[in-house]
């Protein structure tokens, strides 16, 4: 029979427990410290290229600008004026061919009632804004017109550009007449929509 018999102390052996804990927690913070280091350098790593395309970045812009600051003084503001006028024109142009004061009239002519006249038509051809002044044998004639025109899907935007005046037409007979001055929103696709009608005897002075 062999008898084994350990002379260590208790102290000893609980400093050898200490010792090897500590030793366990060294080398997990030296796993964490590696973990930690590479993160660090892929991170810098990374901060570098955005850095650099951010130089990159900031180098194209400035000459970006320097090559517009360059183009800016070789123009002549007098011929970008002159360029605009001309695209302009070229607008007004196209406009005025594709209006069809045909179709137009037709459809104005249809809204017309009795009694009424239309003395003069000026027409916007780029935002289709059209003024149209006359003048109408009573008030009541003129409220049919302008309930016509705001029932009309070829027409909108009436009143409030609206304004009309009674004149004296003839000084034996004191027959008077009404003047009208209004400004209506053409829609030659008919896009219009009627909602309500809007024009009613207080509207008219």
């Amino acid at each position: 029979m062999r008898i084994n018999i350990n002379f260590a102390s208790r102290d000893y052996l609980l400093a050898r427990k200490v010792y090897l804990a500590l030793a366990a927690a060294i080398a997990a913070s030296v796993l964490v410290f590696v973990y930690n280091l590479g993160v660090y350098k892929n991170s810098a790593q990374k901060a570098g290229v955005f850095s650099n395309q951010l130089s990159a970045q900031k180098k194209i812009a400035a000459e970006m600008d320097l090559k517009l600051a360059a183009i800016e003084k070789g123009v002549n503001a007098a011929d970008v004026k002159a360029a605009l006028g001309e695209a302009n024109f070229a607008n007004r142009v196209i406009a005025i061919r594709v209006f069809s004061w045909t179709t137009f009239l037709n459809r104005l002519e249809k809204v017309v009632p009795e009694g009424v006249g239309i003395n003069n038509i000026s027409p916007d051809f780029q935002s289709l804004n059209i003024n149209i002044s006359g003048e109408a044998v009573s008030s009541n004639r003129l409220m049919e017109f302008l309930n016509r025109l705001t029932t009309s899907k070829y027409f909108e935007e009436i009143p409030p550009t609206f304004h009309t005046n009674k004149v004296l037409a003839d000084k034996d007979n004191g027959k008077t007449l009404q003047t009208f001055g209004l400004a209506i929103k053409y829609s030659p696709d008919g896009s219009h929509t009627f909602k309500s009608p809007y024009v009613n005897k207080e509207g008219l002075h």
